[in-house]
């Protein structure tokens, strides 16, 4: 995900671009090792069988799995705003020192916004579209490699993954036998698939600066980007509060007894899995859901091509999107 406000590599006065302090190679080293350990850890811990506490071999699937997925979705936004002559840095990853994901993603960050809405349209689609092929391929194979049980004999503890359209498709062209009653049960390399799809499906969210903004930014100008953030951002905080409620309903003892005994179970079983999405919100209220304008306001149209692939972009964000990300099996 590009960030277009925050200081990067210098850009000379004739555009073309310096590198940055050399001690931010090491931070980026640094943070990508960091990130590659804690992701290993995750997955390692994600992969466990029963009698062991980690899998040496899930973590290292795992943690080459996402590691790509966000590595090439990082260096697509990098290579195309390089090819515009726009200044950007190295992709800073973001690690996290807990399961089961063990990463925030990763950003890259751009000293001010591209001069042309072509430019800002590639750099925006770039990173995604790319990210993409490789969470498609990693879900594909993790998906083949997962097993199919019965939901009935999973443990009440078991969290069963949030479903998107693509991520049913994928799950129905693997694995045509699965019956109704049956689910996969995810193999660390479908966990890091199912992962890269999600962060695709945030990113591409149309608000801010994240690339769906950028994307939308490009295609339809500023006016269209500001009403169509806003409501997005609505949406984001009702689908949280949605997921609170239901969380509510499932965790007090006295609500609970009321719902299990009640035909919306299932319905508010679903919607525990939105709870996260307050998480999102808060992100998004803090980067803000503004864009900043390009600088060449009266450029020539949009080719067909670009505007062919920034609506293909928008169609992955329809495909992608997860509203619940999981929920338990039995409350």
């Amino acid at each position: 995900m590009p960030s277009a406000d925050l200081p990067a590599d210098e850009e000379r006065l004739d555009g073309s671009v310096s590198p940055g302090p050399l001690h931010r190679l090491w931070l980026h080293l640094l943070l990508f090792l960091a990130t590659c350990a804690t992701t290993f850890f995750a997955g390692a811990q994600f992969g466990a069988t029963a009698g062991e506490a980690y899998s040496l071999r899930a973590g290292m699937m795992f943690s080459g799995a996402i590691m790509s997925i966000l590595l090439v979705h990082e260096m697509g936004h990098f290579f195309a705003a390089r090819l515009h002559g726009v200044a950007a840095s190295l992709p800073f990853f973001i690690p996290v020192p807990f399961p089961p994901i063990g990463t925030l993603g990763a950003v890259i960050r751009m000293p001010r916004p591209p001069r042309s809405r072509s430019a800002l349209l590639d750099i925006g689609y770039a990173g995604p579209l790319s990210g993409l092929i490789v969470a498609l391929g990693v879900c594909l194979v993790g998906l083949h490699l997962s097993e199919i049980h019965p939901i009935t004999s999973m443990g009440q503890e078991t969290w069963m993954e949030g479903n998107s359209l693509l991520y049913l498709l994928m799950k129905w062209l693997v694995h045509p036998e699965m019956k109704p009653h049956e689910d996969v049960f995810l193999h660390p390399l479908a966990w890091a698939g199912w992962l890269g799809l999600l962060v695709t499906s945030l990113n591409l969210l149309p608000i801010g600066q994240l690339d769906g903004g950028h994307v939308l930014y490009a295609l339809w100008g500023p006016a269209v980007h500001h009403r169509v953030a806003r409501i997005v951002r609505l949406v984001v905080w009702l689908m949280g509060s949605t997921g609170i409620v239901c969380q509510v309903l499932v965790g007090v003892p006295s609500l609970r007894a009321q719902v299990e005994s009640g035909p919306l179970l299932p319905c508010i079983l679903w919607g525990t899995g939105m709870v996260s999405w307050v998480f999102w919100a808060l992100i998004l209220q803090w980067i803000g859901i503004d864009h900043p304008p390009v600088s060449e306001q009266t450029e020539s149209p949009l080719s067909t091509t670009r505007r062919t692939l920034a609506i293909l972009t928008l169609t992955v964000l329809v495909l992608t999107i997860t509203p619940s990300l999981g929920r338990p099996l039995l409350p």
